[in-house]
């Protein structure tokens, strides 16, 4: 079984992956900190110990006018076995002007998020008749201030997408070899998303691998079931339409006598 998590030297071993993944493909001199609390770490740019508040970095521009990127994060242990680290909120924004004082877009995500979805992504400009037409209905009044959604807790875009699209949009001049660190690091990132979506969500995984042609037995220690049905009960709510997961422990599977395919 899994032993309990340090989450302190997990966000320092975060820092540095991140901090390495800036100045191995868009930024020269970006500094991350990280700061341990009780219930956690935060993880930044220029991270402000006191504040805990994140400030920009520049980025490698291809012209003279600066563009940069403020990257931050709260980590936890993740709830129902602590055994992972778990993100409870982020924030990436890019910004121009010498003191990055205008903002482009941001990126933001907060777990249990009510009023807008949990994962969303907010971009700074002007559209006049949108704008006419949300004062119209009552709804917000800038472009800005819309939460675009942008896959949920799950399948939210990663920083490596981020950068991804700055460099493929020509607005930063990256390092030789970027696009294959990107790729290794996504890569990591997905797996830990894919693992955590299946211990949430073991029916459905159970069900695709039974149809490849896979034997899935369900564990037999009623301690390992008891902790499957809690991890599937703190599972968010499922929207409206959505087909929430059938639990292993309360429903068994189809079983077929099949070769296990490797």
């Amino acid at each position: 079984m899994a032993s309990a998590l340090d989450i302190g030297s997990h966000a320092r071993r975060f820092s540095e992956q991140l901090q390495d993944l800036l100045n191995h493909t868009v930024c020269d001199h970006a500094i991350v900190k990280v700061v341990i609390e009780p219930d956690g770490a935060s993880v930044g740019t220029k991270l402000d110990k006191l504040t805990l508040q994140s400030a920009p970095v520049r980025l490698r521009s291809p012209v003279r006018r600066p563009i940069w990127i403020d990257v931050s994060c709260k980590l936890m242990l993740d709830v129902g076995e602590g055994l992972f680290p778990a993100v409870r909120s982020s924030y990436v924004g890019i910004y121009l002007g010498a003191e990055a004082e205008q903002p482009i877009l941001h990126y933001d995500f907060e777990r249990e998020k009510e009023k807008y979805t949990e994962a969303h992504v907010q971009v700074y400009g002007r559209h006049e008749p949108l704008e006419e037409y949300l004062t119209e209905v009552g709804a917000k009044d800038r472009l800005e201030k819309l939460h675009l959604p942008v896959g949920g807790r799950r399948f939210r875009p990663s920083l490596e997408d981020i950068i991804e699209f700055l460099v493929a949009e020509k607005l930063v001049s990256p390092k030789a070899g970027w696009a294959e660190l990107l790729d290794e690091q996504r890569q990591e990132y997905r797996r830990k998303q894919i693992a955590a979506v299946v211990r949430r969500n073991p029916g459905s995984a159970i069900r695709e691998l039974d149809r490849l042609g896979y034997t899935i037995l369900p564990p037999t220690d009623e301690s390992f079931r008891a902790k499957i049905a809690a991890l599937i009960a703190r599972t968010p709510k499922p929207r409206q339409g959505e087909d929430a997961d059938v639990a292993v422990v309360a429903r068994p599977v189809r079983r077929e006598r099949r070769s296990k395919r490797r």
